[in-house]
């Protein structure tokens, strides 16, 4: 980087940037292990209109939702050796990303389907920020041109990030009785009428994550540069641990039966684009 460092005798170095990211649009799949509501004992404890579907537990409820790409931010710290020609360093990267997206839900199992076009009065979906905290193991190789100001470099680099999401999710049933298909029973139609099944929660998951770096620094002082750097990343699939549902058809997450009823999201693997201005002290 500097021209003057010999391979025998590496030179430590500390850097911070600062930049902007963009993160594309990205599915959330969710999945809970709720019974029916014909099944469930708090809203229908004698078992009016039940058939065999209650006898065993049932197979996940899946839903999607899609949301748009977004604008972000990104911090990072670094300490690493330089060779001249190549550098190694650790890399700690702060990301943020705000969506502030709603979406309809996509609704997959055959039953909700029934449902939808009258019963269900709406479902959506929403995310506010994605948050990450990243390490990684950086190395680069510098177009050593000891003339120059200028030195470009490539580089490559693999590690973890803690990612979380705010994800939210509502599902509502129609306000009037008449048109609740679950039940035939008057009474049990205006017992569900306008209930709602809500979920907010911040969502976490630790994934595997590698990007590949390139860049152009210039020389400020002997020890002192300043530096734009581009990079393309991509994480692993993410999924959070199962949380309870803050309110289940207007009661707690459960059905009577024993177990919690628990909702969880998951996302394929993701990507993203950024670049950023840093300073580099050599040490």
């Amino acid at each position: 980087m500097y021209g003057a460092v010999s391979e025998a005798q590496p030179q430590p170095y500390f850097r911070t940037s600062v930049g902007m990211s963009f993160a594309p649009a990205f599915d959330v799949h969710g999945s809970d292990n709720d019974w029916s509501t014909k099944c469930d004992l708090i809203i229908n404890p004698l078992g009016i209109e039940t058939g065999s579907e209650c006898d065993t537990a049932p197979p996940l409820t899946s839903w999607t939702n899609g949301f748009g790409g977004a604008d972000g931010a990104r911090a990072g710290l670094a300490f690493g050796y330089d060779w001249g020609r190549f550098r190694l360093e650790g890399e700690y990267v702060y990301g943020l990303t705000v969506h502030d997206d709603r979406s309809d839900i996509d609704i997959f199992d055959d039953v909700t389907l029934d449902k939808q076009e009258q019963e269900i009065e709406s479902a959506m979906g929403s995310v506010d920020d994605v948050q990450s905290h990243s390490l990684f193991a950086n190395v680069y190789y510098d177009f050593d041109r000891p003339s120059s100001l200028w030195t470009p470099y490539v580089g490559v680099g693999a590690g973890v990030g803690r990612i979380s999401l705010d994800y939210g999710t509502v599902w509502k049933r129609n306000d009037d009785p008449a048109r609740i298909a679950t039940f035939t029973d008057p009474r049990l139609r205006a017992k569900i009428a306008g209930t709602t099944t809500i979920g907010e929660a911040r969502m976490t998951d630790t994934v595997v994550a590698f990007q590949v770096l390139g860049g152009i620094e210039r020389r400020l002082r002997e020890n002192l540069t300043l530096g734009i750097r581009f990079r393309w990343g991509r994480v692993g699939e993410f999924e959070s641990e199962p949380r309870p549902w803050d309110q289940l058809r207007s009661h707690d997450s459960t059905v009577g039966r024993g177990e919690p009823i628990l909702y969880r999201v998951r996302m394929g693997s993701g990507r993203f684009w950024g670049a950023s201005l840093g300073l580099t002290f050599l040490l």
